[in-house]
């Protein structure tokens, strides 16, 4: 029996080629998602219409348009990489896993647990690359919806039905502020008794400004923000110099609570819970992003104090009445 020769059939880098240049429209910005170059994006898709025996795509100006052989493939080529997917999962040997996760985390994650997840993922798969970034939670999504990000790690949910999320873990916020600012620290106070005072917070793209916005206006709070600033120990700085309140993780910051440097203050209702995911598309072909987000529900943590806490400046003076 004779087979047919292999330079006849097709690879799953080329119906990979195709498949993410359907998805995204060009080969420029499939190239970018498979960390390859444009030309060689271009060859493999060339190679499988040569094994197809027609174009798949119309080579437009500024977008690739299937062909009706082309949208025959897309599904075909969507359930053999996702069979691929799984036999990787299930089979492979943790030594020759390989594959580059562009990861986007908020610089909590950072500051706490995602030195541990790098260090893990290296250890366990020595060919799988890490590439992460820090960001606010809402240009982490920006740039999932703009497949820059194959993961990302951020507060939520927020996202549509064309996500999927895995939940990792929760941060507790506590209402913090300067002991030189005049405020009855032993008291109890409501989020109206708060209203006088600046909030030092995150900017607009904090995905953590997005969920509580929504439950000052419930508390009826009108948030005063003097401040905005993307940095949690900046705003810890600021803080001490008693420039405002603030609203900060509180297991992180103990540390300078229990130095007396910051003060917690007792407000009630306390504020909501917020809730950590492992986020991406649900469209992803990519063994190993279920890997990587295994481990990271192993290492988070962010119950730990703060490692890099900030440097105390000088006790504020309190402010003449």
């Amino acid at each position: 029996m004779r087979f047919a020769s292999t330079a006849a059939m097709y690879t799953l880098k080329q119906l990979e080629a195709f498949y993410w240049s359907s998805e995204l429209g060009s080969f420029s910005a499939s190239s970018r998602k498979l960390h390859t170059t444009q030309s060689a994006v271009a060859k493999r898709v060339g190679e499988l219409e040569a094994f197809a025996g027609s174009p798949l795509f119309e080579r437009r100006a500024k977008k690739l348009i299937m062909t009706p052989q082309g949208r025959k493939l897309f599904e075909l080529a969507r359930q053999m990489l996702d069979l691929n997917s799984r036999i990787v999962q299930n089979m492979a040997d943790p030594a020759s896993f390989e594959g580059v996760v562009r990861l986007g985390v908020t610089e909590l994650v950072g500051m706490t647990w995602l030195a541990g997840l790098i260090n893990q993922i290296s250890l366990r798969y020595p060919r799988v690359q890490l590439m992460p970034e820090i960001d606010g939670g809402i240009t982490l999504y920006e740039r999932l919806e703009q497949d820059e990000l194959d993961l990302a790690i951020m507060p939520g949910p927020f996202w549509g039905y064309q996500y999927d999320c895995s939940h990792l873990g929760a941060v507790t916020n506590v209402w913090m502020a300067s002991p030189a600012l005049d405020i009855d620290f032993s008291a109890s106070l409501t989020p109206q008794d708060l209203a006088p005072y600046p909030v030092i917070s995150q900017p607009t793209n904090s995905a953590l400004s997005h969920l509580y916005d929504a439950w000052f206006a419930e508390q009826g709070l009108p948030v005063k923000r003097v401040l905005t600033c993307n940095s949690l120990g900046m705003m810890a700085q600021l803080t001490m110099l008693g420039l405002g309140i603030s609203y900060l993780p509180g297991a992180y910051f103990a540390p300078l609570v229990e130095r007396g440097v910051l003060c917690q203050l007792n407000v009630q209702p306390d504020l909501p819970t917020i809730n950590y995911y492992a986020v991406h598309k649900k469209n992803l072909v990519n063994p190993v992003v279920s890997r990587v987000i295994d481990i990271a529900r192993e290492e988070c943590a962010f119950e730990v104090a703060g490692a890099f806490l900030p440097h105390v400046p000088p006790a504020a003076k309190p402010r003449e009445a």
